[in-house]
C-alpha cells in the first residue's frame, strides 16, 4: 500500500513527480540566472520526450493503465518525427526553438501521467487533451522546420524602388 495515494505505487509516483519537478525547476533557474546553453536547449526537450514516452509505455504495459495502443503509436510517432527533424535542422545550423504550445503540451502530459499512475480516470482524459496539444505543437514545429530547413528556398531581400 502506498503512503501517497492508496492503491498505487508510491515510489513510481514520487519518481515521476520528482523528475517533472526538477525538469521545471532546472529550466526556470537556468533562465533566471541567464545560464541557458545550447547543450541544455537541445538536451532538455529530449529528456522531456524520453520521460513522457517511457512512462506512457510502462503504463500501457502495466495492466493497461495507460492510453490505448493507437494513442501510444501517435505519441511515439510524433516524438520520432520531431527528434529526427530537429536533429537534422540543428545539424544544418537552423535549430527550431521550443514554443509555449510545446511546453504547455509537455506540462499537461506530465500531469496526466501522474494522474494515470494514481489510477484516476481523469488522467486519461487529460492525456487526450495533452495529446491534442502535443500534435498541434508537432505540426507547428513541422511548419517552422519546413520554412527554415529548405535550403532550396531562396530568401530575397525586399527592395524598395523609389
Amino acid at each position: 500500500m502506498s503512503v501517497f495515494i492508496p492503491g498505487t505505487d508510491g515510489v513510481v509516483q514520487l519518481d515521476n513527480a520528482s523528475a517533472a519537478l526538477t525538469d521545471i525547476l532546472d529550466g526556470a533557474v537556468a533562465r533566471r540566472l541567464n545560464e541557458v546553453t545550447e547543450f541544455g536547449r537541445i538536451l532538455d526537450p529530449l529528456a522531456d520526450r524520453l520521460l513522457i514516452s517511457s512512462i506512457i509505455v510502462a503504463l500501457f504495459l502495466r495492466d493497461g493503465l495507460g492510453p490505448p495502443l493507437w494513442a501510444l503509436i501517435v505519441l511515439l510517432g510524433r516524438d520520432i518525427l520531431i527528434l529526427a527533424g530537429s536533429t537534422w535542422l540543428t545539424w544544418k545550423g537552423r535549430p527550431v526553438e521550443v514554443t509555449m504550445l510545446g511546453k504547455t503540451a509537455t506540462t499537461v502530459l506530465l500531469v496526466a501521467i501522474l494522474l494515470m499512475v494514481a489510477e484516476w480516470e481523469i488522467g486519461l482524459w487529460l492525456f487526450y487533451m495533452g495529446l491534442i496539444l502535443y500534435l498541434g505543437s508537432g505540426f507547428n514545429y513541422f511548419l517552422r522546420g519546413k520554412k527554415y530547413g529548405n535550403p532550396a528556398r531562396k530568401r530575397y531581400k525586399k527592395v524598395e524602388i523609389s
